[in-house]
């Protein structure tokens, strides 16, 4: 068992050691590595630098010879928090203790930002699965990646129809409806931990005055990451709404597409592989809460019962006459 030193934050001088790890690290965070990779330089130097905070924390732990990083993203004052990679993986390190010792410094990290959880997408397969379970975290849902490989889009087509005209880009005025949507939708077990998902842009499809699905997308190098949101009235048209989502996509010609199916929506399955999207990968949703949801609640009434001790003065015995 290595020898290492306490968590603490990333400095500019652990580039040389985050350059060499990042490509042994695991990715608990399928939006950012399917559409950027485990690539996280820049977030974790920026992290690094006073006054400047792009909601990727970095953290860093030193062996003798070597070391080992974590990062999470959140912003400030946001109910949740998500592990972005651990490198190195447990199947290049055998040594438990320093991953365990990463996790808690991100659970703390995570409270003491204002996370009430701190969330993971995980194989359950993999070793990272159960040493997450041995740690506290517990399965909120399942849910299982399709692919759909890059330039095959115009296969998926139908000329027949305008399918682009069934979804239209969200607007503002479109928030209110996007959540009620996402809340009827989602168990609610699920709602304790985790919310809408923010995108670069996201899809909407509105009829007689509703929305009854939202597809929220983000781009990067790497591909383009969609999480569906279908209202169980949209059955009939789930193919033709999915053709619409990727007439909206002009990168899936040059990238593949990946959308992430919860159990709870598992009846998409269908429409998307007539699509021809394929299964790529099953994970488990994984959620620890932090301390953050106890230490306010605490306080608050232990600091007034004091003061109102401290008005009151000491207790009075009345004479008996």
């Amino acid at each position: 068992m290595a020898i290492f030193s306490e968590a603490r934050p990333f400095l500019p001088i652990d580039l040389p050691l985050m350059r060499r790890l990042t490509a042994y690290g695991v990715s608990l965070d399928s939006a950012t590595s399917l559409t950027r990779g485990i690539h996280m330089m820049e977030g974790a130097f920026w992290s690094a630098l006073p006054l400047t905070d792009l909601g990727t924390p970095t953290l860093v732990l030193r062996t003798e010879d070597s070391g080992y990083v974590a990062q999470f993203r959140h912003k400030l004052n946001d109910q949740h928090a998500h592990i972005v990679f651990i490198a190195p993986d447990l199947r290049n390190d055998s040594d438990e203790s320093a991953w365990l010792a990463l996790i808690d410094a991100m659970v703390y990290a995570a409270g003491k930002r204002g996370a009430l959880t701190l969330n993971a997408e995980v194989d359950e397969n993999s070793d990272a699965f159960v040493l997450l379970r041995s740690c506290g975290f517990a399965v909120y849902a399942r849910q299982q990646i399709w692919r759909l490989a890059a330039g095959t889009v115009t296969n998926t087509a139908d000329s027949t129809t305008q399918p682009t005209d069934l979804l239209r880009i969200e607007a503002a005025s479109d928030a209110f409806s996007i959540s009620a949507l996402y809340n009827s939708i989602v168990p609610r077990l699920v709602l304790q931990a985790d919310a809408p998902p923010e995108t670069d842009r996201g899809l909407v499809c509105e009829q007689n005055g509703r929305v009854n699905a939202y597809f929220a997308v983000q781009e990067g190098r790497s591909g383009v990451y969609v999480q569906p949101f279908l209202h169980p009235e949209m059955y009939d048209q789930a193919t033709a709404v999915h053709r619409a989502l990727l007439a909206h996509l002009p990168r899936a010609e040059r990238c593949p597409v990946y959308v992430c199916v919860r159990r709870y929506q598992d009846w998409l399955r269908e429409p998307l592989s007539e699509l021809g999207f394929e299964p790529w990968s099953s994970q488990a949703v994984m959620v620890k809460h932090t301390t953050a949801r106890i230490e306010q609640p605490l306080l608050r009434p232990i600091m007034a019962f004091e003061r109102a001790v401290q008005v009151a003065g000491p207790p009075v015995r009345a004479k008996i006459q």
